[in-house]
């Protein structure tokens, strides 16, 4: 794959059944070169794959696809012109009805009956003034340390719960109050609708606190269901109406922790967790197999997978997994019969939408969706294979290699060059099936590629995942340091040739490593954190760094001090290249100014792409506009040809 291919990219997500499980609706992801941008739009077919999907919807963006529980509508979010709106469209052809809300439409869930449906929106955003400009240029007051969100920008104004009508077409506004509201849930007999809301006082100021709230659809007083946990989402009534279940932290000390799916009354109290001895990460979506029963998305050693379990066992069984990172799912039960939809992707895979029984997952599948072949088709995927080494502290670390052909240029000149390729988070993993362009790109250009799993990684145990609190760069670094050496001593890779890039965190590190060591050739810090003290007040989620760093400035200022990459640069003799988008507020540009200014100042070999816009997930092929990743993944293999690495043609970026 060369990274102009990235164009051929397709992947899906967000699958849903209809309810009587003939049909099926998912989102397609496409890029379009020419408007340079991703685009969305709504797919179907029939369950049994008789027939090719077709096109509900073209673009450029709709998604949230929701089939009516009397099979007469498709609801979806789109923004044709402009934010995004919630559509009600006839399955049997017609216009889609726009349904007007006083702000963007961000969720959308139908009523059991199919009369109403839950829209969360947005309220209270300022109105342009183009023709104002003291309007324009007035003051914003800061109220708390959590006032932008990266991807969005300014916090203003509030999420709220409206119901729609379908009888009268009236919209109702349900909750009020400064608070956001997300999730919205259905209780069975329609009556009730259960949300993620945070009203503790200190919400302005820590990020993924919430908690699990009910209200009437008539109006009336919330009710807390549950107290603050983390990481709370996706709420879902027992078909009995009795139990609600969600995923989240429970602990208060969270940083690191996985979440759980947890159940508990619906007349609240303390929540429980959903089979406590499955140690792997567990998320939405969530659905009741029975009164007792329910599947999930489960995060075990790099692969995404579908998991069920009962209440009140202690333990979980994965339905649906292997090599391959499941997205979305969803569960169609009748008559005995209980059917599964996945959405999979995989490093050598962008991603299709299959059709299995939930109960015999090894046995045939139908497959709904073509969408993978227009790259597939077109390029030869390399594949990866798992590899597991030791620690010097005995620690176990699986990594994943993909590794050149044959006739490649890299085995062309003996053993291939060698990328280390680190993840975000830290609590993350390897690999990230929608990092295929650049993981496929580097591979074909000849190096031989690897993703390692270091302590701090997810779907290892949570002791795993916890061990990089408050030890960034310290045994982490140990961790990626013996898988290049496996690769070393076992004659896959050219010892003299070894190469290091990482986004986020993995950006993090890889300045970290060049800080330490010299023995790589080159260093791709993508999107970093370099000074963990101007990080941690700078960031979007600053509260989150402290937690997972593992303290704060002032208390512990010299270990801050110490782990920050910037405060090494003076022995950072590998050449670095720093790539960061302007709108990135995650990791914001001052982190990479601050890295680039004092490796100049120092007469290091360095260089420095901003990228216009954007945000910190820009890089990835379904956020980012196409042209940037296709000149980041040209730019990437560029340095590397001219340090070092494989000599490279094409495209090459513009100076």
């Amino acid at each position: 794959m060369r990274p102009e291919d990235l164009a051929l990219y397709r992947t899906v997500t967000d699958v849903r059944f209809s309810r009587n499980g003939d049909s099926v609706a998912w989102v397609e992801v496409s890029l379009n070169v020419e408007k340079d941008s991703p685009e969305m739009s709504i797919k179907l077919a029939p369950s049994d794959g008789s027939d090719e999907p077709r096109s509900f919807t073209h673009g450029p963006r709709e998604f949230s696809p929701r089939f009516s529980p009397d099979g007469r509508f498709l609801a979806f979010l789109g923004t044709a012109d402009g934010p995004p709106a919630a559509y009600l469209a006839p399955l049997d052809g017609g216009v889609p009805l726009k349904l007007s809300a006083p702000g963007p439409v961000v969720e959308i869930e139908w009523s059991p009956d199919a009369t109403k449906l839950a829209l969360i929106v947005a309220t209270g955003l300022a109105e342009p003034t183009p023709n104002d400009p003291k309007a324009n240029n007035a003051p914003r007051v800061i109220s708390g340390a959590l006032n932008r969100l990266d991807g969005s920008g300014n916090l203003q104004g509030q999420t709220h719960l409206f119901v729609y009508e379908l009888a009268d077409q009236q919209l109702r506004q349900i909750t009020r109050g400064n608070y956001d509201h997300s999730n919205p849930a259905w209780s069975p007999d329609g009556s009730t609708v259960a949300y993620v809301t945070d009203r503790s006082s200190k919400r302005h100021d820590t990020v993924g606190h919430g908690e699990i709230w009910k209200v009437s659809v008539d109006g009336g007083r919330p009710e807390r269901v549950t107290g603050v946990l983390h990481d709370v989402a996706s709420p879902s009534f027992s078909p009995d109406g009795r139990r609600i279940a969600f995923s989240g932290v429970e602990q208060r000390d969270w940083a690191g922790r996985d979440a759980h799916v947890l159940v508990v009354d619906a007349s609240g109290g303390d929540p429980t967790v959903v089979a406590p001895a499955f140690d792997r990460p567990s998320y939405a979506p969530i659905v009741w197999l029975s009164n007792s029963e329910v599947a999930f998305i489960a995060i075990d050693h790099g692969s995404i997978v579908v998991a069920r379990a009962r209440i009140g066992q202690r333990r979980a069984s994965i339905v649906a997994g292997g090599d391959t990172q499941i997205e979305s799912f969803d569960v169609h039960v009748a008559r005995g019969v209980r059917r599964l939809v996945v959405c999979t992707q995989w490093v050598d895979d962008p991603g299709d939408v299959f059709v299995m029984s939930l109960d015999e997952p090894d046995g045939p599948r139908v497959r709904l969706s073509r969408s993978s072949n227009a790259i597939t088709n077109e390029i030869a995927m390399t594949p990866a294979r798992r590899r597991s080494v030791t620690s010097r502290d005995g620690l176990p670390i699986e990594y994943f290699v993909m590794e050149p052909r044959r006739d490649s240029a890299g085995r062309r000149q003996g053993k291939p060059p060698l990328f280390l390729y680190i993840h975000g988070g830290p609590n993350s993993l390897n690999p990230f099936a929608n990092s295929l362009p650049i993981y496929q790109s580097l591979v074909a250009a000849g190096y031989a590629l690897i993703l390692p799993n270091p302590r701090g990684s997810i779907g290892y145990g949570e002791e795993f995942s916890r061990r990089v609190v408050g030890d960034w760069g310290g045994e982490d670094y140990y961790d990626l340091m013996v898988c290049v050496d496996d690769m070393v001593r076992r004659g896959r890779a050219d010892e003299r040739r070894l190469f290091v890039g990482g986004y986020s965190y993995g950006g993090y590190m890889t300045a970290w490593i060049v800080s330490q060591t010299n023995r790589f050739k080159a260093g791709i810090v993508g999107a970093p954190v370099t000074n963990l003290i101007s990080e941690f007040a700078s960031s979007d989620v600053s509260t989150f760094l402290g937690d997972i760093a593992g303290g704060d400035p002032w208390r512990d200022r010299d270990m801050f001090i110490e782990r920050s990459p910037v405060s090494h640069a003076n022995k950072v003799n590998t050449p670095v290249l720093i790539h960061v988008s302007e709108g990135d507020l995650r990791t914001p540009t001052g982190q990479s100014d601050e890295l680039f200014v004092s490796l100049r100042f120092l007469g290091k070999k360095v260089e420095y792409v901003r990228y216009p816009g954007g945000s910190h997930g820009a890089a990835s092929p379904v956020v980012g506009p196409p042209s940037q990743n296709v000149d980041r993944m040209w730019r990437i293999l560029d340095f590397l040809s001219r340090h070092g690495g494989i000599r490279v043609r094409g495209n090459k970026p513009s100076t």
